[in-house]
Parts: C-alpha cells; sequence; structure tokens
C-alpha cells in the first residue's frame, strides 16, 4: 500500500481504513511540519499544527475534496492552521502583536478553508505567469525567508530584493482588486501579511 498514489489512499480513507492514513500521515509529516516551523519557530506548536490538519482531513474524509495535488492542499492547510493559531492567540509580543493585528482583519472574509484555498490558487497562477527572478522572490518571500537571505541566496543587493517584493505586489494587488472586488481590500491584507512581514 505504500506505493499507492495519494488519490489511492484518500480513497482508501474514505473507506475508513486506517492503514491508508498512517501512510498519508508519514509520507508528508515532515514537510508539513517544516513549513509550520519555519512560520511559527515554535517545535510544540508547529505539531499541534500539522495533527490538527491531519485529525480534521480524518474527520472530514467522506467529504473531503481535493482540486489541486494533495500535498498542495496539505501545505494550504498548514498555512492556514498558522493564520487560525496567531488568530486565536493571545499575546503580547510586539511581532506576533502585529500579526494577530493583521490577521484579524482578514477574520470576517478569510473565514474558510475554502475562501483561503481560491485566494492562494489565484496568487500562485498570476505569480506563474510572472518573470522568473519575481517568481524566485515571491516563493521565498512566502516561505518566510527574509530580505537579506533572499538576497544572499539569488546573489542581489538587499534593495533590490525589495524593489523585487513591491513589484510582485503591485502585479498582485492588481489581480486581486479585479478577480476580488468585494473582498479585495481584506485580501489585500492577507498579501501584505506575506509579502511585508
Amino acid at each position: 500500500m505504500e506505493s499507492f498514489t495519494d488519490i489511492a489512499l484518500l480513497a482508501q480513507i474514505r473507506g475508513d481504513d486506517h492503514d491508508a492514513f498512517d501512510i498519508l500521515f508519514e509520507r508528508y509529516w515532515k514537510k508539513l511540519y517544516q513549513t509550520a516551523f519555519a512560520r511559527l519557530d515554535d517545535d510544540t506548536i508547529a505539531q499541534d499544527v500539522v495533527q490538527e490538519v491531519f485529525i480534521k482531513i480524518w474527520q472530514r474524509r467522506k467529504s473531503l475534496e481535493v482540486h489541486t495535488s494533495f500535498e498542495n492542499y496539505l501545505q494550504s492547510a498548514v498555512r492556514f492552521g498558522v493564520i487560525s493559531h496567531f488568530r486565536s492567540k493571545k499575546a503580547n509580543d510586539l511581532q506576533l502583536q502585529n500579526a494577530l493585528e493583521r490577521i484579524n482583519l482578514l477574520e470576517d472574509s478569510i473565514d474558510s478553508l475554502t475562501d483561503y484555498f481560491e485566494l492562494e490558487k489565484t496568487l500562485e497562477d498570476a505569480v506563474s505567469c510572472m518573470p522568473e527572478m519575481l517568481k524566485k522572490v515571491y516563493l521565498l518571500r512566502s516561505e518566510n525567508h527574509s530580505v537579506k537571505a533572499i538576497a544572499g541566496q539569488l546573489g542581489l543587493a538587499d534593495q533590490t530584493v525589495k524593489n523585487y517584493i513591491a513589484e510582485v505586489s503591485r502585479r498582485l494587488r492588481i489581480i486581486i482588486a479585479e478577480k476580488y472586488p468585494e473582498k479585495h481590500l481584506t485580501y489585500l491584507l492577507l498579501l501584505i501579511s506575506v509579502l511585508h512581514k
């Protein structure tokens, strides 16, 4: 069963197969933990976020619909879990407080995983059409790398990276405003929270 595709394993899980669920868990646990830890910098909370994602998948196994690769679905679910964690956590730390303020503004419109997936897909599609360097900067920034780290990795000056981030942000703002006229201000705040940490 370990050689089964994700789709085949998901079909087994819908039939209450615990072994299939365990295989998917082992297949993706480490990657998802790394994603959560990069954003939270806390081992215990990162593990909790990933476990919560898998718990919800098991609870919703009968009705679960995945319209992208299962790995992309899981990564998006983890990122949403991190946002939910920041939203619910009461903390005095200044950096966390800033994140909370941004995320609280999103609460009304980004309240469902479906909305979040739709927005993320829009951003991914838009970025995939951009010049290679803009694409690389966006992907590294969305993975929580600092401007200095991106500059070092791509062999660019810090200011050049900042200029690229500003350009990606400008292009995505236009797309969001056109596609989501009713929610675009809220979605823009999410974009800002990703690019301008």
